[in-house]
């Protein structure tokens, strides 16, 4: 082969290459714009928590198969890392529930067993979380320094990519720390949600705010309200807007305390508030999410207590609750006497 023709080759095969990673960079640029305008908002729309894991989860590589020829899109990468975080958490609980189990049946292998699964699936939980505070933070910048200028749809972002910050902290810890999440993450979170409209966003800032208060009493101002009465406002707020995100921080606080009583009361106010107020038609998903983390907790408790997770249909209510409207139980001994 001549000379020219090597190079005629060579300059054919660079400009296919180079036509095709044009095409591949239009492509990429379209990806994200469905994502961003339609995917994840068409996603926040729907119930189904199990669609919502396998389409967030599923969509992952692709999107992400186009950062070799365009930049990262970092909302789309936020909102699939947290809602895959959540997929990881449910395993967790469902091993959690296995652990119960086998404790009371005294089968120690299986008891051992499942403690390690739930430990892994806590550190899958927290490294997905985490990455989704990561995006947040290449797209808007650290939390806690200053506060972003952003519009509707970016505080939606601001304020999941900040509580995946505190959920990648908290769950890292249950993981026993294995994945090395900066447990300063929590303080920024915090303080990067006050930049938000507490009424706007669902009660979120509020119950962020005093739940720091309860967990880490010495930074708070003596002179402040109290922030269990800060927590139930923000669940008010929350209940009224149909994201009750707000009932979550307040229940998952509330449980991290070891605050049964209080624990048990918001969970029948949570069951209660959804019977009469319906999940914003625009983030349903949010709402649902919320619902089973707080279920979680309900399960684990009923599971503690009975050996078995809560019945259907009977969820905010608890193994020994007293039946009021129950006619009272003759005593043999009166018919005797």
């Amino acid at each position: 082969m001549s000379f020219l023709s090597r190079v005629l080759i060579t300059a054919m095969t660079l400009f296919t290459l180079s036509g095709c990673s044009i095409i591949y960079m239009q492509m990429g640029w379209v990806v994200y714009d469905l994502t961003d305008r339609h995917v994840t908002p068409y996603t926040m729309t729907i119930d189904d928590v199990g669609v919502a894991c396998s389409t967030t989860q599923g969509l992952q590589p692709l999107i992400n198969a186009f950062t070799r020829v365009t930049s990262t899109d970092d909302l789309a990468n936020l909102m699939m890392n947290m809602m895959a975080g959540s997929c990881a958490e449910e395993a967790a609980v469902e091993e959690s529930l296995a652990y119960i189990r086998a404790f009371k049946n005294q089968n120690i292998n299986e008891a051992k067993d499942a403690r390690v699964r739930e430990k892994r699936q806590y550190a899958i939980a927290a490294t997905r979380q985490y990455r989704a505070y990561q995006h947040m933070v290449d797209e808007f910048g650290e939390p806690g320094e200053k506060c972003p200028r952003l519009n509707h749809d970016e505080g939606v972002y601001w304020t999941l990519g900040n509580l995946a910050g505190l959920q990648s902290v908290l769950n890292d810890l249950k993981a026993q720390s294995v994945v090395n999440v900066p447990k300063d993450i929590a303080m920024k979170a915090v303080r990067g949600l006050q930049c938000l409209d507490n009424e706007e966003y669902w009660g979120v800032p509020a119950a962020a705010s005093a739940g720091l208060k309860i967990l880490m009493p010495d930074s708070s101002d003596e002179s402040a309200s109290d922030p269990w009465v800060e927590l139930e406002t923000a669940s008010r707020t929350a209940t009224e807007n149909g994201v009750r995100l707000a009932h979550a921080v307040e229940i998952l606080v509330a449980d991290g305390g070891g605050h049964t009583d209080r624990v048990k009361e918001a969970i029948r106010r949570h069951a209660a508030s959804l019977k009469t107020n319906p999940s914003h038609r625009d983030y349903r998903l949010l709402d649902v999410v919320a619902s089973r983390q707080i279920r979680a907790v309900s399960d684990r408790m009923w599971t503690d207590a009975t050996g078995s997770r809560t019945p259907v249909g009977e969820f905010g209510t608890f193994w020994d609750d007293v039946d009021e409207s129950a006619a009272p139980v003759m005593d043999i001994d009166d018919l005797l006497d």
